[in-house]
C-alpha cells in the first residue's frame, strides 16, 4: 500500500513538471535593448534590425529574443549584405530554336565582367499565352547542370515576363515551353554581386613565446571585439603549418576554436583566413607549429565579425513603440519559429523593410532565473530525482525490515 502511494506521488511530480513547461519568460535575460524604428511602419510591415557589438559580447547567440509589449516576436537571422544597385541589360543570342511538339530555345549570354552575375531573363510574346517553362543552365551547351520550372503568362495587358536567374554565372540557357507560346527574349539583366558586410579590427602583434617546435602569440583583445574569422599575415609568403587558435571562455578556461593545417602561397593574397568554430569576444592565442622549419614571423592579425540582420513582421497596428531585444541567458534554447511567422526571402526582396536601431544596452531590472526554466528547473528536477531515489530506498529498507521481523517471530 505504501509502495503504491509513493509511486503515485512520484508520477504526479514528473507529469506536473512536464505540463508546466512553457515558452521563455523575459525575466530570464540579463540584458535588454529597446528598438527605435525609423519612418512610418505599416501594419504587418517588415522590419530589419542590424546586430551590434554589444550583442556579441553579452549574448549566447541562441538566446536572442525580440518582444513587443512583452510578447515574443518570431524572427529570421541572416548575414547582412550590401545590395548591388548598378545593373546592366544585355542582348541574348539565340543559338537554336525548334517549335514542334515542344518549343525549345537555346540562348547564349555575353561573357560576364569580373564581380557580376546574371539575375533576370526577360520573356515576351506577340500573343496571349500561358505555359510552364523548364529552364536549364550550364557553362556550355553540351552540359546543363542547374534546372528549375517556372510558369509564365500573358493575358492582354497582364503578364509575367521575367525569369529569375538567381545570380548565376552560367552563360548558356535552354528553355523548354509548351507549343504555341512563340517566345522572344529581349534582354537579360546582370548586376554586381552582393557583398557580405563585416566588422574588422586589427590587433597589435607582440613578441611570441618560443618553444622547441612551436611559437605562441597572445592577444588580450581588451576591447572585447567579437569575431568569427581570423586573418593572419606573415612575412613569409609560401608556407604550410599546423595552427591552433584558442579563446578564453568565462574568463577562466581556454577552448580550442580552430586546429588544423593551413597552407599559403603568394597567389593567395596577403592574408590567410581561418574560420573559427564559435564566436570569440575575449583574449585569444595563436600557436604555430614549425617542426623542423624556420619560425614564421607574424606581422598582422585581424579579427572579422560578419554583420548579421534580423527580420520580423511588425504588429497588426503598425505601432513603432514597445519593441525590445533581450539576451544574456546561457541556458536558453535556440530560437525555433514557424517559417511562416517571419518574412521569407522573397518577401524581404520584394518589399522595402523599415530599419530598426538598437538603443543603449541596459541590464534587465526584472532579471532572475525562474524555477520553471534552466538552470533552476534542472536543479529542481535533479533534487526531485534524488529525493525519489532516497524515498524508494527508505521504503525498500522498511519492507525488508518488516519481513525480517516477521521471520524472527515465526522462528
Amino acid at each position: 500500500m505504501k509502495l503504491q502511494y509513493l509511486i503515485s506521488i512520484l508520477f504526479f511530480i514528473s507529469t506536473t513538471t512536464q505540463v508546466m513547461s512553457r515558452p521563455l519568460a523575459v525575466q530570464n535575460f540579463k540584458y535588454k535593448k529597446d528598438l527605435k524604428i525609423s519612418g512610418n511602419l505599416s501594419p504587418n510591415g517588415i522590419v530589419k534590425l542590424t546586430l551590434d557589438e554589444d550583442i556579441y559580447k553579452h549574448s549566447f547567440y541562441g538566446d536572442l529574443r525580440i518582444t513587443y509589449n512583452g510578447e515574443i516576436v518570431p524572427y529570421h537571422i541572416q548575414n547582412a549584405e550590401e545590395i548591388a544597385k548598378n545593373t546592366e541589360k544585355v542582348k541574348p543570342e539565340l543559338l537554336f530554336s525548334k517549335k514542334d511538339e515542344m518549343e525549345i530555345y537555346v540562348l547564349e549570354l555575353p561573357k560576364l565582367p569580373e564581380g557580376m552575375n546574371y539575375t533576370k531573363l526577360s520573356v515576351s510574346s506577340a500573343y496571349d499565352y500561358e505555359t510552364s517553362i523548364t529552364l536549364k543552365l550550364g557553362d556550355n551547351p553540351d552540359q546543363f547542370v542547374d534546372s528549375k520550372t517556372v510558369f509564365l503568362y500573358k493575358y492582354g495587358n497582364q503578364s509575367s515576363g521575367e525569369i529569375d536567374l538567381s545570380g548565376t554565372k552560367h552563360r548558356f540557357l535552354r528553355l523548354e515551353a509548351e507549343p504555341g507560346s512563340d517566345l522572344k527574349f529581349p534582354n537579360a539583366t546582370r548586376a554586381k554581386q552582393n557583398k557580405n558586410l563585416y566588422w574588422e579590427k586589427s590587433h597589435a602583434v607582440t613578441n611570441p613565446v618560443l618553444a622547441e617546435n612551436h611559437c605562441k602569440f597572445l592577444f588580450l583583445n581588451e576591447s572585447q571585439s567579437a569575431f568569427q574569422i581570423l586573418k593572419l599575415e606573415f612575412e613569409e609568403t609560401n608556407w604550410e603549418r599546423r595552427i591552433t587558435v584558442r579563446g578564453k571562455i568565462n574568463k577562466k578556461e581556454w577552448e580550442t576554436v580552430f586546429e588544423g593545417t593551413v597552407s599559403h602561397n603568394k597567389e593567395d593574397g596577403v592574408f590567410s583566413e581561418i574560420p573559427l568554430s564559435r564566436t570569440i569576444n575575449s583574449e585569444f592565442e595563436i600557436e604555430v607549429y614549425d617542426g623542423e622549419n624556420e619560425t614564421l614571423h607574424l606581422t598582422n592579425a585581424i579579427t572579422v565579425q560578419p554583420l548579421e540582420e534580423i527580420y520580423f513582421f511588425a504588429n497588426q497596428d503598425g505601432t513603432k513603440e514597445g519593441y525590445s531585444l533581450y539576451y544574456g541567458n546561457p541556458y536558453q534554447w535556440p530560437a525555433d519559429f514557424d517559417p511562416y511567422s517571419y518574412p521569407s526571402g522573397d518577401e524581404i526582396k520584394n518589399n522595402e523593410p523599415k530599419s530598426a536601431n538598437l538603443l543603449d544596452e541596459s541590464e534587465n531590472p526584472d532579471f532572475g532565473f525562474s524555477i520553471l526554466y534552466p538552470p533552476m528547473s534542472g536543479y529542481i528536477a535533479s533534487g526531485l530525482f534524488y529525493v525519489g531515489i532516497a524515498a524508494l530506498l527508505y521504503l525498500l529498507f522498511s519492507i525488508l525490515k518488516s519481513k525480517r521481523s516477521v521471520l524472527l517471530e515465526t522462528e
